[in-house]
């Protein structure tokens, strides 16, 4: 094995930022969250003046966080959950193919329940489009109903107003 093939590049924040498409104070915020919510402190590394440092594995994760969230019922803390969880699923995979471990199964498992979430959460949006629809749908119905009955109420009133006859032609029998 090459002695090379281990070697991790790292980028500095402003490139990071470029990269993921993002302002540095973005970057920063998003980076403090994920070291909070993964509950390590070193989730990135570091250069001498402590500054972070993004490896290809970072800037891909906070890129999918920024997709995430640009879903409407997607919080930014949920977006960072559930970018680091198929992180850690990446992770792992990655891991098992390099130590051609007996894990594998296990890593398709997670993997096909992180699917099934995701079918179930597909399910549970498509129920809820298809209810809103029907409301929607049962909603335009009412109204059209509505503004049959104010057409027909214009038309009698109409009518009336037409065949009424003046006080002065119904007192002396003349047409207007």
């Amino acid at each position: 094995m090459d002695k090379d093939s281990n070697f991790i590049e790292y980028i500095a924040p402003n490139s990071a930022a470029k990269k993921i498409g993002v302002a540095p104070t973005t970057l920063r915020k998003y980076s403090s969250l994920i070291e909070n919510l993964s509950g390590n402190l070193n989730y990135f590394e570091r250069d001498s003046n402590n500054s972070r440092l993004y490896s290809r594995n970072d800037v891909a994760t906070i890129k999918r966080v920024v997709s995430l969230k640009k879903r409407p019922d997607i919080s930014l803390k949920s977006a960072l959950k559930q970018a680091l969880e198929e992180n850690d699923i990446a992770s792992v995979s990655d891991t098992d193919s390099q130590l051609g471990s007996d894990t594998s199964t296990d890593t398709t498992a997670k993997l096909q329940l992180a699917s099934d979430d995701k079918i179930k959460q597909y399910e549970t949006l498509i129920n809820q489009l298809v209810e809103s629809n029907l409301k929607l749908s049962d909603q335009l119905e009412t109204a059209i109903k509505s503004i049959e009955k104010h057409d027909k109420n214009l038309l009698e009133l109409e009518t009336t107003s037409i065949n009424k006859k003046g006080f002065f032609s119904r007192l002396f029998n003349k047409k207007e």
